[in-house]
């Protein structure tokens, strides 16, 4: 049986526009291991700021340790700032 609730953001706890039910491959802001996020959260912070970076997969298998990945994630934190 199928759970049809819905999904709840991991982050402010508002209901989501998507059913527990709903393959992954078909939401926005589903984070693989980590939860659904609302739109919002997805997006934006309240001030208007990035707060999700999003690392291919193949990075991460690609990087040959957690200490390089974390300057991998710093990079694209920086060209998402313009920075």
């Amino acid at each position: 049986m199928e759970n049809n609730s819905i999904e709840r953001c991991i982050l402010c706890n508002v209901e989501t526009q998507y059913r527990v039910s709903d393959h992954i491959d078909y939401r926005t802001g589903y984070i693989e291991g980590v939860g659904q996020l609302c739109l919002h959260c997805y997006n934006n912070n309240p001030d208007g700021k990035k707060i999700v970076v999003k690392v291919s997969e193949k990075t991460i298998l690609d990087t040959p340790n957690d200490a390089s990945l974390g300057g991998v994630v710093r990079n694209e934190y920086y060209k998402l700032k313009g920075l």
